[in-house]
């Protein structure tokens, strides 16, 4: 629309338009001394004006513009409360902009009449109807009103059987795909997988799509985490899984058939290691069905078409790159004062321009980098809730958390607030740092956490019980934390890359959470000592794919293979050996032909060494991410034990010799699948013996910490960094790495055993993969799991289930015939039961 941009670059708008956005701005910090008074901030404004011509920019396609409209509608609403002519047209140009959560957040705050239609004219009712009618769609009869976004990926669905969509964060992609989600279910049984990069996005998404189910009464459909444990398959299916236990479930499923594979946070197709796995199952899936439909979702993506390659000869494929925007976002640069060091000044900084808001006081001299943020987040905020600081690490997140405690008042404590209290004692440690923190509502959150406590902490931050919450780069995975403010300092990823622009605001987009707030605050702690400083114009995430950066610097995989995939190359850079096994298998199925110069290369040195391996393709395609090379050298260490090949077995946990055996295991593995240090191996052993054992995270911690206490050389240990360490060793070792070697480690041997006629001795073989991802290994405990609840859950009421081999349907009528009242279970673990299982006999 030219006449929208032409009014849009008016000096008098935007001379009005400054004066707005100062004081939207101004009004959302709370202890702020504002550089401009606000009296004369209002009286540069004219609102009917603006209104008038936020009703011509809501219309545009340009992002400026659509910010624009959003920002004076919301400001209007927020200003002129006793204005009813205004307040309708700030909502008529919500209507316009298809911002209906804007809407009902107005009038739950009663910043907008509730009969705001009946004051609008005639010709005006008749837009808003028709926009309406083309925003709305039905599900079974039931009325789901879209925002412009999701009604084009809605109309790109109905023609296309792959597309990738990319919106910023808020525009309501979870929302069009789960309705797209139920559609189908509607239409008749589908296997629908729904992949999410990280196990933390798992259980959100899973409640998120039982209350679908529940909602629109489609309870035929059965919900799956779990790869594989004997049930069962229901007539339709939803799996919500990361990359690794789609491989895991493709490799058991015994030919079901997907018709459906929604990828979220797509873009992870980049991330290394991961990203290549992630490729190699969405082509597999592909390759399995040449039916298959496709939806990809990434956030503010500059090339989401990239994504369709992976669809192989799909037809019909579609992009949806939108610039859709729901709700205002606030970038806000901070600096000390010069020369006082307790007084701040804030900056907004916007595409073409800075503007001064003021200063702020802090409550004291924040002598070191922690304090700054701790300091800044308590005076900007005054103490309200829907804070979120960005911590560098699990151990910056309670560090700051611990300061923050100590500068904010006493509070009386909520019951929800006292359950986690006691949950995070039982689950952890009494002396687990979020135990204290949690007194004065302060709460930190990373990826190793225990679930139940983890979702509980997401629960109360939304809720508002939890006022300030410092969290990592879980955040960038696509976990659902609104926030009214975000507080960041020097981002990295871990502790040494620094955030580049896409990942920036891929975070940042947590601020001001679309239906929960009218706007968001970023707030950028001395940015100009950052090694990437934020850049106010969002420019759009490029993805490049993790296979093409191994491609583009194809010397090093070429000679990594050359040198037949050294252990320790392989410990220092996974990336080339999940890319090697790529290219390997797809070598083995015909797939890798000489288009590229690369692929010839790679061609010439895999029929070299081809004929040694005698491993057979079927093992090698189980095990992506483990050099051909590799598997083959275990194979001969097997041959050269063949007359004692059963002390090679792997022994149940609870075995007499079980710690013992565990230990050599530990050092067989590391010694041809991998490059384990073996000072780690004893306490390895133990660490993998409770996990599988069902054993509390608890026990596990306090077994730790009372043998660095028995050891003077660990006389300075501390019982946070041995809480850390233990839960950084249980996610990324037992449930990640060793559970993926010892499962190429038991697949040899099977084949290994039934090669030299030993079949006998591969019944007594255990899964140990599937243990160690669950940290469990009776089939009463996979059961339960498999019925949504977390594994703190299911180890509590195994405490009062006599019986270790139930089925999922039998541990389901357990619970449901038992009064769950009489076991004194904690009010967190009652509500993860209730929220997975329906309670009342079918």
């Amino acid at each position: 629309m030219r006449i929208a941009e032409k009014i849009y670059n008016l000096t008098s708008f935007k001379r009005q338009y400054e004066a707005l956005i100062t004081l939207s701005v101004c009004r959302t910090i709370e202890n702020l001394d504002w550089a401009t008074d606000e009296n004369v901030l209002l009286e540069k404004i004219d609102w009917n004006n603006m209104l008038s011509i936020a009703s011509l920019l809501s219309f545009s396609e340009k992002n400026e513009h659509l910010d624009a409209a959003l920002r004076i509608a919301q400001t209007t609403l927020i200003e002129r409360t006793d204005n009813i002519p205004q307040q309708t047209a700030a909502a008529t140009v919500l209507q316009n902009l298809t911002n209906q959560p804007a809407i009902d957040l107005a009038l739950k705050r009663e910043l907008l009449p509730i009969d705001f239609e009946d004051y609008q004219p005639f010709t005006v009712k008749l837009q808003n109807k028709k926009i309406n009618f083309e925003n709305t769609i039905f599900l079974k009869e039931e009325k789901v009103t879209l925002n412009r976004f999701q009604k084009d990926v809605h109309e790109s669905y109905e023609r296309n059987n792959a597309i990738s969509i990319s919106a910023p964060t808020s525009a309501g992609k979870s929302f069009i795909l789960y309705n797209i989600i139920m559609e189908e279910l509607v239409k008749g049984e589908k296997n629908i997988v729904y992949l999410v990069p990280t196990r933390a996005l798992i259980s959100q998404v899973e409640k998120d799509l039982k209350h679908c189910l529940k909602k629109h009464n489609l309870n035929h459909t059965k919900i799956s985490t779990v790869p594989q444990i004997g049930t069962e398959l229901s007539e339709a299916n939803i799996y919500v899984f990361t990359q690794e236990r789609l491989h895991w479930f493709l490799t058991e499923s015994n030919g079901v058939k997907i018709d459906i594979l929604i990828v979220d946070e797509a873009h992870k197709i980049e991330d290394g290691y991961r990203g290549i796995l992630l490729q190699q199952k969405i082509e597999q899936l592909v390759s399995l069905n040449n039916e298959l439909k496709v939806y990809f979702s990434s956030p503010f993506t500059e090339n989401p078409e990239l994504l369709l390659q992976t669809a192989g000869n799909i037809t019909k494929k579609d992009k949806i790159n939108t610039q859709f925007i729901s709700v205002n976002q606030n970038l806000i640069y901070t600096k000390q004062v010069p020369r006082i060091t307790n007084k701040w000044e804030f900056t907004l900084c916007l595409i073409d321009k800075s503007i001064r808001l003021g200063t702020i006081k802090l409550v004291g001299r924040p002598t070191n980098e922690k304090k700054k943020i701790a300091y800044l987040s308590q005076s900007f905020s005054a103490n309200k809730t829907g804070n979120v600081l960005y911590a560098n690490g699990p151990a910056e997140a309670e560090q700051v958390a611990v300061v923050l405690y100590d500068i904010l008042p006493d509070e009386e404590r909520s019951e929800k607030i006292n359950n986690l209290i006691e949950l995070a004692k039982k689950t952890i440690h009494d002396n687990y740092r979020l135990v204290k923190t949690l007194e004065k509502r302060i709460a930190f959150h990373y990826g190793n956490i225990p679930l139940l406590v983890r979702e509980e902490i997401e629960r109360l931050f939304k809720e508002g019980e939890i006022k300030y919450l410092i969290c990592t780069s879980t955040l960038l995975e696509g976990v659902n934390l609104p926030a009214k403010n975000i507080f960041i300092r020097k981002p990295t990823r871990g502790s040494a890359k620094p955030l580049n622009q896409n990942d920036f605001w891929n975070l940042a987009g947590r601020a001001g959470r679309w239906g929960k707030e009218f706007s968001g605050n970023i707030v950028c702690i001395e940015p100009d000592t950052w090694p990437i400083k934020p850049n106010p114009k969002k420019s759009k995430q490029k993805i490049i794919k993790a296979i093409d950066n191994i491609e583009a610097d194809e010397n090093k995989l070429i000679e990594f293979i050359t040198k037949r995939s050294p252990r320790e190359d392989a410990e220092n850079n996974q990336d080339l050996e999940f890319a090697f096994s790529y290219f390997y298998i797809k070598y083995l199925e015909g797939r890798l032909g000489p288009e590229k110069d690369l692929y010839s290369k790679l061609i010439d040195l895999f029929d070299q060494f081809k004929s040694e391996i005698q491993i057979p393709e079927y093992i090698i395609k189980r095990n992506p991410g483990i050099s051909p090379i590799a598997q083959q050298e275990l194979w001969e260490y097997f041959c050269e034990k063949l007359d004692k090949i059963e002390e090679y077995i792997p022994v149940y946990p609870e075995d007499a010799n079980a710690y013992q055996e565990y230990v050599k295991l530990i050092s067989r593995i590391g010694k041809t699948l991998a490059k384990y240090p073996t000072k780690l191996n004893n306490s390895r052993a133990i660490l993998l013996l409770n996990w599988m054992s069902g054993k509390p995270l608890s026990y596990i911690i306090k077994k730790s910490w009372e043998y660095y206490r028995r050891n003077p050389k660990y006389k300075n240990k501390k019982i946070d960094t041995v809480i850390r360490d233990v839960m950084n060793s249980v996610e990324n070792f037992a449930r990640f790495r060793f559970a993926k070697d010892s499962g190429c480690y038991v697949d040899i041997l099977k084949h290994f055993l039934i090669s030299n006629e030993r079949q006998d001795l591969v019944e007594l073989i255990p899964q140990l993969n599937l243990w160690l991802e669950f940290g469990v290994s009776q089939k009463t405990h996979l059961s339960l799991l498999s019925l949504g609840l977390t594994r703190n859950t299911a180890i509590a009421l195994t405490e009062f289930i006599s019986e270790t081999d139930m089925t999922q349907e039998q541990v389901l009528e357990w619970i449901r015939t038992k009064d769950l009242s009489l076991y004194n279970l904690s009010e967190i673990i009652m509500e993860d039961i209730k929220c997975n299982i329906n309670l009342g006999k079918d």
